[in-house]
């Protein structure tokens, strides 16, 4: 008698581990595009603050930044157009 209920038991919990594991799926299914949403937002809220701001070559405006260096900085907006404000 005590042999079956061994069994049982290790039945019962292979039957809660996969409830719980079943739970926790449906749970990531539903919530991680919201996560991933929630960590792009923040993410490119902080690039900026850690990576400072982009690049300001490619803008086609030359800027008096860009232009030092005889225009060596930004080849791509100082040789080809003109200077703007």
């Amino acid at each position: 008698m005590l042999k079956n209920k061994k069994g049982q038991t290790a039945i019962e919990y292979m039957l809660l581990l996969t409830t719980v594991v079943a739970i926790v799926l449906i749970g990531f299914r539903k919530y991680l595009p919201e996560i991933n949403e929630a960590s792009n937002i923040y993410y490119n809220r902080v690039v900026p603050g850690i990576l400072g701001a982009p690049p300001r070559c490619g803008d086609d405006c030359c800027d008096e930044f860009e232009a030092l260096d005889g225009g060596s900085r930004c080849p791509t907006d100082c040789f080809s157009k003109p200077m703007c404000s």
